[in-house]
C-alpha cells in the first residue's frame, strides 16, 4: 500500500484514529522506514521539508492539538487572541492532563490545569477539542499576570466592544453568567474583578477602575469607534514625521472675499450644488438668489460666510468633548435655510458614501473627542489642517455637508496659523476622494497627505485681488472640468505637476 493512497488530495497529514487498525499499523512502518513523518503519536504527514511541515501542522492545529490532548479546552490568552498566538503556542486546560508542553513543527502545544468542557464552551467540530466561552475566557484572562493571560485592558476592550455592539443587556448576561461558572473555575477573585470592571462600564459601580480611553468614554456615556481612533492614530503619526510646505498667506481686503467665493464655489460644486461659476458670482457678490434654486442659493452663500466670517474662518472648534458642540454651530449656520438637512443636529441613522459606512451615531460624540484630542498632538498648521479635514470626513457627523465641513475646519487651522487656505477644484476632487479612501480602507495616509499639500500649492499661486482675471486664469489650468481622464490639472503658470 502505498502512502499517497491514504492522504487526502492536499497532501496535508494523517490521522490513525480515522483509519481502520491495519492502516494504522501501516502508517507506523512506513514512518519507520522514512516514508512518511511522524508528527506526533497518531498523527503522520508525507516528507517535506521542515518549513512546509511547519505551515501543514499549523494549518491543522485544531486537529492535532485534540490528538495531544483529546479533551482540552482552548483557553485562557489562547481563547481572548483567536486560538494559536503568532509565537505558535495554543493554551489548552484539561482537569487531569496538565502542566505540560508539547512542541511539534510549527506549534506548541501549552496544557494547564482546568475544568472540561463548561456550559457555554463551543465544541470545536470532531478535533475533542472546545473552545473557551466568552464568559469563562474572561474570567480566564484575569488574575496573576504572565504569558497565561492577556493584559487586563484586552479584557476591559473586549467588554466595550460587547457593550458596543450588543447593549448593557449583554453586559449584565455576562456578569450573571461568570457568577455561576466562576466556582468550577475557581475564580472568585477574578469575578470580583469582572464585575467591577462592567460595573464601571455600565456606570453603576463607583469603584470600578477602567484602564483604557474606550473604556473610560463608555464609562461616561460617549462610547468610541475604535477602529476610527486607531486609523486617527495612524494619520498622526505619520503627519508628525512628514515635513509639509509652510505656505503664507497674503491674501487681504477684498482678495480674501474672491478666495471665499471659490472656495464656496467648488466645495458646493463637488457635493452636488452645481452652478455655473458666472451665476454662483452673481449669488455670492450681489446676493442674487437663482429663482427656482433658492436652497441651493443658500448653500453657496452659507459656506461663503463661514469662510470669510470669525470665529469660523480663524479658529477650529475646542477639542475634546465641545468639539462635536462646534460643529453644530457651524453646521447650523451653514444649512440653516435647509431644515430638511437638520442643521446643527447631529445624525440620527448611520450614513454611508457608496461602500463606505460612516460612525454609528451612538459612538459619534465619543470619537469627535477622542479624535480631537488627537489633532493637539499635530504639528500646527497643514499637519493639523489635514488631520482635521479626515477627522470629520470620517466621522460624518451630520446627515448632509460633511464634506463642506471638513473642509471649512481644515481652513480655518491654516488661517488661524497664517497659512493660506486649500481650494479643491473640481477636477482634482476624485483624486482626494480616492487618496481619502486609501486611508478609510487601507490605513495608508501618504495620499491624503500628499493631495492636500499639493492643493495649497495649487490654490496659492493665483492672484486673487481681481475676480474677472482669477475664473479666467481657473479656466485655463482646467480647475472647472469634471473629466480627469480628459484633462490635467494645470498650475497658474501653465505648466503641469504630477
Amino acid at each position: 500500500m502505498k502512502s499517497t493512497r491514504l492522504l487526502a488530495p492536499a497532501q496535508e497529514l494523517l490521522f490513525a484514529s480515522t483509519l481502520s487498525a491495519a492502516q494504522a499499523r501501516h502508517l507506523q512502518r512506513q514512518a519507520a522506514a522514512g516514508e512518511l513523518i511522524r508528527v506526533c503519536k497518531g498523527v503522520y504527514a508525507p516528507t517535506v521539508s521542515g518549513d512546509e511541515l511547519a505551515v501543514v501542522v499549523r494549518r491543522n492545529w485544531q486537529r492535532v492539538a485534540g490528538v495531544v490532548v483529546p479533551g482540552g479546552v482552548v483557553s485562557h490568552i489562547s481563547a481572548l487572541k483567536g486560538g494559536v498566538l503568532p509565537s505558535g503556542q495554543v493554551t489548552l486546560s484539561h482537569p487531569t492532563v496538565y502542566n505540560k508542553t508539547v512542541a511539534l513543527p510549527g506549534l506548541v502545544v501549552r496544557v494547564v490545569r482546568g475544568p472540561g468542557p463548561l456550559p457555554g464552551d463551543l465544541a470545536m467540530g470532531t478535533s475533542g477539542l472546545h473552545y473557551a466561552g466568552r464568559t469563562r475566557m474572561l474570567l480566564e484572562n484575569i488574575g496573576r499576570r504572565g504569558d497565561l493571560r492577556a493584559p487586563r485592558e484586552d479584557v476591559e476592550s473586549l467588554l466595550v466592544s460587547v457593550l458596543n455592539a450588543s447593549g448593557e443587556k449583554a453586559l449584565n448576561d455576562i456578569r450573571d453568567q461568570a457568577s455561576a461558572l466562576a466556582p468550577a473555575l475557581g475564580a472568585e477573585k477574578a469575578l470580583e474583578e469582572l464585575r467591577s470592571i462592567i460595573g464601571a462600564l455600565l456606570g453603576t459601580h463607583s469603584k470600578g477602575e477602567l484602564r483604557t480611553r474606550a473604556g473610560l468614554a463608555v464609562a461616561q456615556g460617549a462610547p468610541v469607534d475604535q477602529e476610527r481612533t486607531a486609523r486617527f492614530e495612524a494619520l498622526a503619526a505619520h503627519l508628525r514625521a512628514e515635513p509639509l510646505p509652510r505656505i503664507e498667506s497674503s491674501v487681504s481686503g477684498v482678495a480674501r472675499q474672491h478666495f471665499g467665493f471659490i472656495e464656496s464655489y467648488f466645495s458646493n460644486f463637488v457635493e452636488g450644488t452645481k452652478f455655473d461659476i458666472e451665476q454662483a458670482r452673481d449669488i455670492v457678490m450681489n446676493n442674487v438668489i437663482v429663482p427656482n434654486r433658492p436652497k441651493d442659493s443658500h448653500d453657496i452663500l452659507g459656506v461663503f460666510r463661514l469662510a470669510i466670517t470669525s470665529p469660523f474662518r480663524d479658529s477650529p472648534p475646542v477639542a475634546g468633548p465641545e468639539f462635536l458642540e462646534g460643529l453644530e454651530r457651524w453646521h447650523a449656520e451653514m444649512l440653516k435655510l435647509r431644515p430638511e438637512a437638520n442643521p446643527g443636529k447631529p445624525k440620527l441613522e448611520v450614513n454611508y458614501a457608496g461602500t463606505t459606512k460612516f460612525v454609528e451615531p451612538a459612538y459619534v460624540r465619543g470619537t469627535l473627542d477622542e479624535g480631537s484630542r488627537l489633532a493637539l498632538s499635530v504639528p500646527e498648521g497643514l499637519a493639523r489642517a489635514v488631520y482635521y479635514a479626515f477627522l470629520v470626513s470620517e466621522v460624518h457627523p451630520f446627515d448632509d455637508g460633511n464634506g463642506r465641513l471638513s473642509r471649512l475646519v481644515m481652513n480655518a487651522e491654516l488661517t488661524r496659523t497664517g497659512l493660506s487656505r486649500i481650494i479643491i477644484p473640481t477636477l482634482y476632487h476624485p483624486q482626494y476622494v480616492d487618496c481619502a479612501r486609501a486611508l478609510t480602507r487601507g490605513n495608508d495616509p501618504r495620499g491624503f497627505a500628499r493631495s492636500l499639500a499639493k492643493m495649497a500649492r495649487w490654490a496659492s499661486q493665483f492672484d486673487y485681488s481681481n475676480l474677472d482675471t482669477l475664473i479666467k486664469s481657473l479656466r485655463a489650468t482646467n480647475a472647472l472640468e469634471e473629466s480627469p481622464a480628459q484633462f490635467h490639472l494645470l498650475n497658474a503658470d501653465g505648466s503641469y505637476e504630477a
